[in-house]
């Protein structure tokens, strides 16, 4: 008789963030024919096959890798749609059953598969797109591009933990990015860390509560973290910047003010500046200057995007490389919902054309700080 044992699977990483999973292994015990159960090696290999939504075809690639025995971890890449892959969050492996979903975004995307010998067959999901699918195992998993890496540290006077992730190439100093994200902005942070680790840059995601205006305490503990990221090994010092999304970036952005030097640039994304007075923190930024780049997704109905554009482009120019752009048909993850187009056929939904090249072509140009 076989019986089923709930074994530890340690938290995957993802960002600085830790995702829940789990695996289940079977445990080998004699059969009522006295016969030994077998267990089967997890499912680690690279996988290969389209999606199919009315008759338009995706073309999907997963790599599934052991980490640690019994640890699976799975990267989904469309090589159509580069921008669209992802690493996998919530990963659970039960033989022959293997679930999985894309983290972070507000549409997400998720996966059912069985496995039958070296095949994957199952259903991908994302919003009320259902897709069936066999996907075929061709080779090993090819290796992550990033790796993880515990970060221990002081800053404050306070001893903190937070997760690197690190480009696995042969750099020895990476520019960096530290992503500030609150409870509405973790799950895009971690889909920019992400992005932004394949491309070559350290990244970290570091928790940031909700800001009251005028508390300089949390903006200093802020800086204090970010001045600590410059002195880790990996990271080159004189490249080292800030990501910031949604209202409370108008509060702690100002903690580029409060680090020697200066942040080398400033991403913002969909940051509502509903009046002169909200620009102010950009100005100074501005005035500090630090290079901004601000994206903004023009379906994102959460805040008036045409005014903001306005306000923020006056506050912080143009000089020294600063642009805001704008996505049209963009919702607020930066990516076009799928649709049938004027010839009658469905087109997947895609990452904004030119967000994802955009944002990595600007931070590459950023040289060291001035």
């Amino acid at each position: 008789m076989r019986k089923f044992l709930l074994l530890p699977f340690p938290a995957l990483r993802f960002g600085a963030w830790l995702l829940p999973g789990m695996v289940l292994g079977v445990v080998s015990s004699c059969s009522s024919g006295g016969e030994r159960a077998t267990t089967l090696p997890l499912p680690t290999g690279h996988y290969e096959g389209p999606i199919s939504y009315q008759g338009t075809d995706l073309r999907v690639a997963l790599d599934l890798r052991e980490v640690a025995p019994g640890q699976l971890e799975a990267d989904l890449h469309f090589p159509e749609l580069e921008g669209m892959s992802f690493a996998a969050a919530n990963l659970r492996y039960k033989e022959p059953q293997l679930m999985f979903e894309q983290p972070g975004q507000a549409s997400r995307a998720a996966v059912t598969a069985i496995r039958e010998g070296d095949f994957l067959r199952g259903v991908f999901t994302l919003d009320s797109i259902k897709a069936e699918f066999v996907w075929v195992r061709r080779g090993q998993a090819a290796p992550r591009s990033y790796q993880p890496q515990a970060w221990a540290f002081q800053a404050a006077g306070k001893a903190q933990r937070l997760t690197l992730l690190v480009p696995a190439d042969t750099v020895s100093r990476h520019p960096a990015v530290a992503l500030l994200a609150d409870e509405t902005s973790a799950a895009a942070a971690q889909a920019r860390a992400d992005l932004l680790a394949r491309q070559g840059f350290v990244t970290v995601v570091v928790p940031t509560a909700k800001v009251p205006e005028g508390d300089s305490t949390s903006i200093r503990s802020v800086a204090a973290v970010f001045q600590a990221l410059r002195h880790q090994a990996s990271v080159d010092s004189t490249r080292v910047g800030l990501w910031l999304r949604g209202p409370g970036a108008r509060e702690l952005v100002l903690a580029t003010g409060l680090t020697q030097p200066a942040a080398s640039f400033v991403v913002l994304e969909n940051v509502a500046v509903a009046s002169g007075e909200e620009a102010k923190p950009f100005q100074q930024v501005s005035r500090l200057r630090i290079p901004v780049l601000a994206l903004y997704a023009a379906a994102d109905t959460s805040l008036d995007v045409r005014g903001s554009t306005r306000r923020l482009r006056a506050a912080v120019g143009s000089r020294r490389g600063s642009t805001v752009r704008t996505f049209p048909q963009a919702n607020a993850d930066f990516v076009v919902p799928g649709r049938v187009n004027s010839e009658g056929k469905w087109l997947w939904p895609q990452p904004a054309p030119g967000f994802a090249e955009g944002l990595t072509s600007w931070l590459q140009q950023r040289g060291p700080v001035q």
